[in-house]
């Protein structure tokens, strides 16, 4: 089904005439650039400053020579991404998707006062799955910890394509590397080092889920339908532990739905972010709010 912008009364949009829409900061997947939001900026069409660094190691931000400095952190990405957007920018609405994602809820947790409102596609925030104490939460986080190590042991021994073909896969599908042609593959696998900072970087992480039901920041959550499951148990996690929150499942996409299913994954953004701006969150009133929505 289509998602549209819910009407606004004629008194709240003459407040939000008064002053110009928030920018908008959206963070990219591992192994990407933030040219992956060229759909989104598009579709806001010059509506609102729109900011797409390239988070630490990717494109423009790569590190020189290889080698990065000091130990890989999300405290670390989430101070690079707000220098980028500057301390003239007081506040501002935040997408993250993958890893993206999960600097994007660093962000929030540490500078809550700063984010309008959150939108979180897919992120991977292994350290909650075995806080969770499930067997199944368990059994995925093993899962993912197998497809890092894969990767650190193709590096160790000089084969990073090896290991990105188990990590293209892992995300996208089997098959999904032969499916590639070879410059790209040449250019994912000189992304391994990168890629496997960012693993270190989650596995270090230990907040519990119980920090998400302290933010007061409206929060949306997408979801691939087709999605690897540790992706939609992490979805999952903070989905059982927000309070103000709304969650999408888009049918028949993937890990990848910000590029696959760009129109779908865009609207429901633009919706998040007039809402949020429409109205006072029910969060700012002292109450909260549950609400699930399916895209097709």
């Amino acid at each position: 089904m289509t998602i549209k912008p819910l009407p606004v009364p004629a008194r709240r949009a003459e407040t939000v005439a008064a002053s110009p829409p928030l920018p908008l900061v959206a963070l990219h997947s591992s192994a990407s650039t933030g040219g992956q939001w060229k759909a989104l900026a598009a579709r806001l069409d010059g509506a609102r400053p729109v900011f797409t660094p390239d988070l630490p190691g990717y494109g423009r931000a790569a590190f020189r020579d290889g080698k990065a400095p000091g130990e890989p952190s999300l405290a670390a990405d989430s101070a690079a991404v707000l220098r980028g957007v500057g301390s003239e920018v007081p506040a501002f609405h935040l997408v993250g998707h993958s890893y993206g994602g999960a600097v994007a809820m660093k962000i929030a947790l540490d500078h809550p006062r700063r984010v309008a409102s959150l939108t979180l596609i897919e992120p991977v925030l292994f350290h909650l799955l075995p806080l969770a104490g499930g067997r199944e939460d368990k059994r995925l986080y093993r899962g993912i910890l197998g497809i890092r190590d894969r990767l650190r042991g193709a590096v160790a021994a000089g084969w990073p394509a090896h290991g990105m073909a188990a990590f293209v896969d892992f995300w996208n599908g089997a098959g999904s590397w032969d499916g590639i042609d070879c410059e790209q593959r040449r250019h994912l696998a000189a992304q391994a080092p990168a890629v496997l900072r960012n693993f270190a970087a989650l596995f270090a992480e230990c907040w519990p889920a119980a920090a998400v039901a302290r933010l007061e920041i409206p929060l949306l959550t997408i979801a691939g339908g087709c999605s690897p499951t540790v992706a939609r148990q992490v979805s999952d996690r903070i989905l059982d532990a927000a309070t103000d929150i709304t969650a999408a499942r888009v049918f028949g996409a993937g890990h990848m739905a910000p590029l696959t299913h760009a129109g779908t994954v865009n609207a429901l953004i633009v919706r998040h972010l007039h809402l949020a701006e429409a109205a006072e969150g029910p969060a700012r009133q002292g109450g909260s709010f549950r609400h699930r929505v399916a895209a097709a």
